[in-house]
């Protein structure tokens, strides 16, 4: 073996003998949410993760585009907060994005999307805050989707 091959090899060893005898290990880094936002903050009492404007664009979408097909209690009953409680706001929002509107999937914008999420929240009673949200995959993913309970004698889906 010469001194070129061996050397590239030598430091390779050191640097990964280092790392393991060291104690110290190579990880990626997660990013940092965008939003003072988090996990602890998305209950049914004090949930602020969208604006007021958001939703009201987000009606406005939901007119234009949704209301040909769904009903307001389509996201709203307990079937839906069956389905979705406990999971990602990510995952709403990635479910509309790559489904809807029925016949034409993945055609509104980003910010249509986004503002169609905001929407539903609201009709679930959830409040509107300063911040808006945003369609931060890291940071969406973190939130669970938590709403109020349903009203006494509303069925329930297994």
């Amino acid at each position: 073996m010469t001194i070129r091959t061996f050397l590239p090899s030598a430091f390779l060893a050191a640097v990964v003998a280092a790392s393991v005898l060291g104690g110290t290990r190579m990880s990626a880094q997660r990013p940092a949410p965008l939003a003072p936002l988090t996990a602890a903050m998305f209950s049914a009492d004090t949930a602020k993760l969208y604006s007021e404007a958001q939703a009201t664009d987000g009606a406005a979408v939901w007119t234009k585009t949704c209301a040909g097909c769904h009903e307001s209690k389509d996201v709203t009953s307990a079937d839906f907060r069956t389905k979705w409680v406990g999971r990602s706001l990510f995952e709403l929002y990635e479910q509309i994005r790559t489904t809807m509107p029925d016949d034409a999937p993945g055609t509104l914008s980003a910010d249509e999307y986004l503002n169609s999420v905001a929407y539903i929240l609201k009709l679930n009673g959830l409040p509107a805050g300063e911040t808006k949200l945003v369609a931060d995959s890291a940071t969406m993913s973190g939130l669970k989707f938590e709403l109020p309970a349903p009203p006494p004698g509303e069925r329930l889906v297994p």
